[in-house]
């Protein structure tokens, strides 16, 4: 059964109904569906297993087994952590919330227990890897017992600190991974320095300076290599974090960096979520979902926060509210492995049942005490008034994202240009807050992205990477890498360098969509498909599939309730279709996809440019004309400006012109 509000707060809240109350009301209720399946202090939490494809797989190490145990206390506990410092009688099954975590934490760190989760040491020493789970949990262990460290903490006997002290120590200046992960081991750390053990100095230090030198600007960091929700429910989680722990009294002039540069990053995060809070599926660990807006009441741990509170905690609900109001979330009462229901494509090498509850982070904000801006502000709607029926466009050169705010409809996209990760949750071409992702379809109509096939790989691919070339004069530009992974490919029986595979991509905003200018540099014959967003059949619904043409162009458009895409081919495209997909989207089984098509047999017949339309719209209405075929007027220009080949001069019926001139892409680009 999913969650509900209870009595409802609309006048302090006026959006969602939620106050602090209600959240913690919603962290009990996710505690709630983990404990019915415990019957007394000493039973373990195991989540049942939910997929074949998550961690611990049967012929894993026993080390794998005990981090899913380990997982299930550590995550989970962040929730219960908030419950259990505002009431620690509160009691989830008959049991105690304070006493069943009070004694699973000292069972797991207790060498002489069954139950202990590892000491990374003794694994290193075992298996002589790097990477284990332990490290994040032990992160995720910290945070929650400095949220209620008056409540459990201060309630162990020394030897009982000490004990825990000694594993989080031994995962604290234990190997780790060089990106996000040593901000566990920064928190397991900080965590045993302001308690009164003693920590290796300069091992903090170190991974605070690594952590620092990973920033790119406009507040974003790289994580080795990737942007994505890293950043808000990681680097600017537990940046915040470790600031008010000890980085504000102990080490002023780091907190300050940090304080700057979270400052930077926040102005422009509520601009990644839709009009009432969704989301976009986009990056990693998407099953983790809500956690993304951790970074919302983390900033409120800040000196100076600069966030319109009411609007914060509106993005906040309204995100939460996405998923938790859902029945399809819940398998056996806990998060699923999947996004809203179900789906294996999401779950990663290192999830496992207990992995969801990272979505556990955004009760960071109930740290924050009940006369908070962030608890007392009226909720409201932020930039969204003021941009009426405009569109607004914000451009971040430091990771290279367009966000488009859809003041029409209440949607937001955004454009990535510094991908590079050759998996279809970062690199389709645009992402949206009402359209979800879909697992890759080797027989090509990809949503949101080209797929080609040259006969190096089997079926249809898509690109490698994506990297960032320049914003110029309204105008985004990327370039994709069409290469097969893994360089050379054997071709006729003989190994050969197949040279550039690349598409440069030119996008031009426009209400309800965009225009694409697409420049093609694929030497080899090919057949090459672009895709829209993929319309789920919702209830064995089918979309409904329209072709037609407009002032001599081709288009198509596909609906089902509540949303609508179409395309208009305006150059290059030789044919419009629709395709079924199966099993294949994250919100139903079947999902429809629009698809441009082409195919070249000329191994040297130059570049080619494709121009497209590709409208989206959040009701059951219908486009004009002018809509469907925004531009006056286009000229494919031999050589552009800059000298590079194939420029385009386009005239828009609202009076902009452009000039689509790829310039020094070679040299810019970034990724």
């Amino acid at each position: 059964m999913a969650y509900e509000i209870k009595n409802p707060d609309f006048k302090k809240s006026p959006l969602t109904g939620m106050t602090r109350t209600h959240w913690v009301q919603a962290a009990k209720y996710l505690v709630d569906g983990v404990l019915q399946h415990i019957q007394s202090v000493d039973d373990p939490i195991v989540i049942p297993k939910q997929s074949e494809v998550c961690y611990p797989l049967p012929d894993e190490p026993k080390h794998r087994y005990q981090a899913a145990e380990f997982e299930g206390l550590a995550r989970t506990f962040m929730a219960a952590a908030p419950v259990i410092a505002e009431d620690p009688s509160a009691e989830s099954n008959g049991i105690n919330l304070r006493d069943y975590y009070a004694r699973q934490i000292l069972l797991a760190t207790d060498p002489e227990s069954s139950r202990y989760v590892g000491s990374i040491t003794d694994f290193f020493e075992r298996y002589q890897k790097i990477q284990y789970q332990q490290t994040v949990e032990g992160g995720a262990l910290a945070v929650g017992l400095m949220q209620c460290r008056e409540q459990i903490w201060e309630q162990y006997t020394n030897a009982e600190k000490q004990q825990v002290a000694d594993l989080l120590s031994d995962w604290g200046h234990g190997q780790t991974i060089g990106h996000n992960w040593r901000f566990f081991n920064v928190l397991m750390l900080t965590f045993l320095k302001v308690n009164g053990f003693e920590i290796n100095e300069v091992v903090l230090k170190d991974h605070l300076q690594h952590l620092m030198a990973q920033y790119t600007g406009d507040g974003w960091y790289s994580d080795d290599p990737c942007y994505d929700f890293y950043n808000p429910w990681g680097y600017h989680f537990y940046g915040p974090l470790w600031c008010r722990w000890y980085g504000y009294e102990h080490e002023p002039e780091l907190a300050a960096i940090i304080e700057q540069r979270n400052r930077e990053f926040i102005v422009n995060w509520p601009r990644f979520y839709s009009r009432d809070g969704k989301q976009l599926m986009w990056g990693r660990s998407l099953i983790y979902r809500f956690g993304c807006s951790a970074a919302l009441g983390a900033h409120f741990l800040m000196n100076d926060p600069v966030l319109n509170p009411g609007f914060a905690r509106r993005l906040a609900s309204g995100n939460m509210l996405q998923f938790m109001t859902r029945d399809d979330l819940y398998v056996n009462g806990v998060p699923c492995l999947g996004y809203y229901g179900p789906f294996d494509p999401l779950v990663q090498f290192y999830s496992c049942a207990a992995s969801p509850f990272w979505i556990a982070k955004i009760f960071v904000a109930l740290a924050l005490p009940a006369d908070s801006p962030f608890w007392t502000a009226e909720e409201n709607e932020g930039f969204w008034p003021e941009l009426g029926d405009r569109i607004e466009t914000v451009d971040l050169e430091g990771p290279g994202i367009q966000i488009i705010n859809r003041g029409e409809s209440g949607v937001t996209e955004i454009l990535t240009g510094k991908v590079p990760q050759h998996m279809p949750y970062y690199n389709q071409l645009f992402f949206n807050t009402e359209y979800c992702y879909e697992d890759i379809n080797p027989e090509g109509s990809n949503p949101v992205n080209y797929s080609l096939s040259d006969g190096l790989t089997e079926g249809f691919r898509l690109p490698l990477t994506i990297g960032f070339n320049k914003f110029e004069n309204g105008v985004m530009y990327r370039t994709l890498n069409m290469k097969a992974p893994g360089g050379a490919n054997s071709l006729l029986g003989y190994v050969v360098n197949k040279g550039i595979e690349k598409i440069d991509l030119a996008d031009i905003v426009i209400p309800g969509g965009v225009i694409r200018v697409d420049r093609v540099r694929l030497p080899l014959t090919n057949c090459l498909h672009l895709g829209h967003f993929a319309l789920p059949h919702l209830e064995g619904t089918s979309a409904a599939v329209q072709i037609g043409t407009v002032e001599g162009y081709k288009t198509i458009s596909a609906a089902v309730d509540g949303r609508k895409v179409a395309m208009t081919a305006v150059l290059g495209w030789e044919s419009l279709q629709a395709a079924v997909h199966h099993g294949k989207n994250a919100e139903a089984d079947e999902s429809t996809i629009i698809y441009a098509e082409r195919e070249d047999t000329e191994r040297y017949g130059g570049m080619e440019i494709l121009i497209t339309v590709m409208l989206h719209r959040q009701d059951n209405g219908d486009w004009t004309d002018d809509e469907l075929m925004p531009i006056r007027a286009f000229k494919v220009l031999d050589w552009a400006p800059s000298g590079q080949p194939c420029g385009v001069r386009l005239e828009l019926k609202d009076g902009r012109s452009f000039v689509i001139d790829y310039g020094n892409v070679e040299g810019n680009l970034r990724g």
